[in-house]
């Protein structure tokens, strides 16, 4: 598959309410960011798969916007084994921390498209 196409798919995934995320079928490896080949071994031998959405928090950071809205940005680490970065929602600001358990959820965006952020379990 081509790019513009992985990342079509990721978007179809997203506005179904689904975390896709990719597997290596040669080496095995999982990653969740588009690509065309597999950042281990270089294979274009790849699948979409779609996740559980839930894992744990793995970093996190926290910062106010120009608004002074406390905003959350973390690495999650999902139980299928990839990573990936985004958002993570809690009314209690404290209750955000590593190794706390987090599951997807799907917010519109822009022009109805969805995306993924994490909310504590």
């Amino acid at each position: 598959m081509k790019l513009n196409e992985i990342i079509q798919t990721y978007f179809d995934y997203f506005n179904k309410e689904k975390l896709p995320y990719m597997k290596c079928n040669t080496c095995g490896n999982v990653f969740y960011y588009p690509r065309t080949v597999c950042p281990r071994c270089l294979s274009i031998n790849l699948s979409i798969l779609e996740s559980k959405g839930e894992g744990e928090i793995y970093s996190e950071t926290k910062f106010a916007n120009e608004k002074g809205q406390v905003i959350v940005v973390g690495l999650v680490k999902l139980d299928e084994g990839f990573k990936m970065y985004a958002n993570i929602f809690s009314r209690n600001i404290e209750e955000v921390d590593i190794n706390k358990r987090v599951k997807v959820i799907f917010r519109e965006v822009i022009g109805g498209q969805k995306f993924p952020f994490f909310v504590i379990i």
